[in-house]
Order: structure tokens, then C-alpha cells, then sequence
């Protein structure tokens, strides 16, 4: 951990990131979407690249790399079971999806300290909100799993483009509580600083009184610091296998226009640096000057 900036204020607003952040999604995600495009491959006697590229194309036509149930639009699918509705597909496939949700239960975990740092900041009166890029309906499932979803304000995150869960004893558990789930403008995106701006006023709290963290340096850190909020960089983040994130490459909706975005944004920020860099989420704690 180094501190960066002299600026020590008292936090009132902590503006968390999610992905990578509170949990490793790298790790989740990949493995479980490899253990899903396995079992789909094996079932439908289909080889596995031509099912990636197929979930590429899906997923660049919603511009999100975690479409819910983009499986039941992909041309190898539909190809075998014509015109099946998604409660249906949802039961024909049943061993992928299990396959996926069975990585998922074994993966998807709070990294150490986050909940009792969130759960000693609440307490302590501050008020925690969660700002992702992700699907809304995502980012509230991943929360609820985690038992942490009542811990936040608010939430927010991007609306998407979906329909209703093909399960409909599902659809209730994926709802959030009425007023929790605040949507950002999909055109909106990090690292935007009118995004922490909009963020604050609808807290009323001051940027000066706000913190963000996130493990992204020239996406959360880059908007933290154009906002005027203290940005914390959580380092931690960024430890995972490379071979996991060539798999999410491999599938992403990342356009060449948004790779030459990524590519200009580190160029144009290269010596943004963080107020404070994390190696554990507690000790956000002791740098905030709460007990840790």
C-alpha cells in the first residue's frame, strides 16, 4: 500500500467498482463460460471455435460480453432446435447452463476483508453505493449471491437489452428491491467524470467526501481523479491467470474502434497515479481513518 497525494479527507461516499474489484469476475467468468461452450460443443457435436466465434458475434450485436442467455441466440442452437421457444431452450440445454452455474457456485466469492470493510463502513454511517459497466440485472445477482446486496444504497449500472428471465421462478429473485437499481446511460461510459459527477449530486454528498475504488488505472482511477473524488486504486484486481482473460478477449464485444479507444486512453493517462493503492480491500479502513 503507498499513498500517493497528501489529500486525506473524511469519507462519506464510497463509490465502489464490482468486477474485479469486490470479486475476481476475470476468474469466474472465464471458467465458467469455458466449462459452459464445453458441454454445449460436446452436445451439439459442434467444434468449440465455431461456437466462440458464434458467441463473439452476439455479443458485439448487444455490445455486452455477458448477455444473459445470448446461447439460445447462437446459429449452431437454433440450427438444431428450429424454433423452440427460451423456456424450452432452457431445458434442452440444461447441461451447459449447469456446467457454467456449477463453475460459478465454486468461483464466484468476495475477495478477503470486503465484507467486513463494507459491513464496518455502513455502520459507521458511510454510505456505500456500486457503480459497474455491467448489466444491472447482473451486477444485483452477483451482489444478492454474495449476501452484500443490502449493504448498498444504490446501484448503478447499465440497463441492457434483455427480456424476461425464461424461468419465471427466477424472475422474482433477480429483482431488486424497489428504488435500489439507478441506470446509467449506455452511452455513458468510464472514464467519464460527469458519471461520478451525476453520481454525487444524486447522493448529495460533496466530491470531496467521496471515494472511489476500482482496479481499473486508466478507467476508475482516470475518472476518480477528473471528478475531483479520491481515487483508490485496488491493485489486488489485477492478479489473475492471462490465459483466463485471452478466453474473455477471445468472445469479447469490444469493437477495433473500442481497442484503439483502450490504446488512447492509456497513452493520453499514463501518469494519472491513484490518492492511495490497495493490496487488500481492508485497508480502506485505516486510510479513511475509520478502526480497522
Amino acid at each position: 500500500m503507498f499513498q500517493h497525494h497528501t489529500r486525506h479527507t473524511l469519507m462519506r461516499l464510497l463509490i465502489t467498482d464490482l468486477d474485479n474489484t469486490l470479486y475476481d469476475w476475470v476468474t469466474y467468468f472465464a471458467t465458467s463460460f469455458q466449462a459452459m461452450v464445453e458441454s454445449l460443443a460436446k452436445s451439439l457435436g459442434v467444434d468449440e471455435e465455431r461456437l466462440l466465434d458464434e458467441f463473439k458475434a452476439v455479443h458485439q450485436h448487444y455490445g455486452n460480453s455477458e448477455q444473459p442467455f445470448a446461447v439460445f441466440e447462437l446459429p449452431s442452437v437454433r440450427s438444431r432446435y428450429g424454433n423452440l421457444s427460451d423456456h424450452d431452450l432452457l431445458y434442452v440445454l440444461e447441461e451447459p447452463l449447469a456446467a457454467f452455474n456449477s463453475q460459478r457456485n465454486t468461483q464466484l466469492c468476495l475477495y478477503p476483508t470486503v465484507y467486513e470493510t463494507l459491513k464496518a463502513l455502513h455502520e459507521n454511517g458511510v454510505r456505500i453505493v456500486a457503480h459497474t459497466e455491467a448489466i444491472a440485472v447482473n451486477a444485483y445477482y452477483r451482489l444478492s449471491k454474495l449476501g452484500i446486496a443490502d449493504l448498498f444504497h444504490h446501484i448503478y449500472a447499465v440497463k441492457g437489452n434483455l427480456g424476461p428471465h425464461p424461468d419465471p421462478k427466477r424472475r422474482d429473485a433477480l429483482r431488486a428491491p424497489e428504488g435500489q437499481l439507478s441506470y446509467v446511460p449506455n452511452e455513458e461510459r468510464k472514464p467519464n467524470p460527469e458519471l461520478l459527477n451525476d453520481i454525487c449530486h444524486r447522493e448529495g454528498i460533496r466530491h470531496e467526501d467521496a471515494w472511489y475504488v476500482g482496479d481499473s488505472l486508466i478507467k476508475d482511477v482516470v475518472m476518480a481523479n477528473r471528478a475531483g473524488v479520491t481515487a483508490v486504486w485496488a491493485r489486488y484486481g489485477t492478479k489473475y491467470d492471462p490465459e483466463l482473460w485471452k478466453i474473455l478477449v477471445r468472445v469479447t464485444h469490444w469493437t477495433d474502434g473500442d481497442i484503439r479507444r483502450e490504446e488512447e486512453l492509456r497513452n493520453l493517462h499514463e501518469n494519472m497515479r491513484p490518492d492511495f493503492t490497495i493490496d487488500a480491500f481492508r485497508e480502506i479502513l485505516a486510510l479513511s481513518g475509520f478502526t480497522s
